[in-house]
């Protein structure tokens, strides 16, 4: 999976103003965690990034502008989950075929890799409470602002295109909607495991449920 996201806002040139930038994007995902996407203001972050004002309203001309490019900024530091996941799933499918999932046991070998992958993936997303709350916001902020409704499609195509090509691999005649299950359950599970404890044998059934009847009904 690309980066599938590009800044908006002035790039900096030195070292000194890469840092500034850094420092500043780093605060205003602090404020919206903390306050929600209403509590970015160029003030609070020059405040919180304890860095002059100015400098927040050189780099980034309008909120909108801040908010897209802290929402890039996120999701570069995050992408190494996504991108392990990918690998592992694409590893684990090996020259599986819609006629190799016919074989029971080498269907039930798969499915059981593929949930601990994923349930692993859930888990360590659950954990990071911050890093759902930002998810949360910034989704939320796109029903408002079309620009970042530009980059959230941007994002979640990203994500969406490795498992459609993961279907299609296997042979699956409607790789989109299977996709479509997958990545919902995942989100759900996310944000099930963030509010509530954390429950292995539940998250294992739920992935591997599903699984199981994605794989029947492509080896039919």
């Amino acid at each position: 999976m690309l980066q599938p996201l590009l800044y908006i806002g002035r790039q900096a040139s030195r070292s000194d103003g890469q840092a500034r930038r850094v420092a500043i994007l780093e605060a205003t995902l602090k404020l919206i965690v903390a306050e929600g996407i209403r509590g970015v203001r160029h003030r609070a972050v020059a405040s919180m990034a304890q860095v002059p004002l100015a400098s927040t309203t050189y780099y980034f001309s309008d909120i909108k502008e801040l908010i897209h490019d802290a929402l890039t900024f996120h999701v570069e530091k995050t992408m190494a989950a996504n991108l392990t996941l990918e690998k592992q799933s694409f590893a684990a499918l090996g020259d599986f075929n819609a006629a190799s999932l016919k074989d029971r046991s080498r269907r039930a070998q798969l499915v059981a890799m593929l949930s601990g992958f994923v349930c692993e993936h859930i888990k360590s997303h659950a954990k990071d409470r911050e890093g759902r709350l930002l998810e949360l916001a910034f989704h939320d902020e796109a029903l408002r602002n079309p620009a970042l409704a530009q980059a959230i499609v941007a994002l979640d195509d990203a994500i969406f295109g490795p498992m459609m090509g993961f279907f299609s691999q296997i042979g699956a005649g409607a790789p989109r909607a299977l996709a479509c299950q997958m990545l919902g359950l995942i989100r759900l599970l996310e944000y099930r495991y963030t509010v509530r404890p954390w429950d292995e044998e539940e998250c294992r059934s739920a992935v591997t449920s599903l699984l199981e009847s994605q794989f029947v009904a492509i080896s039919v």
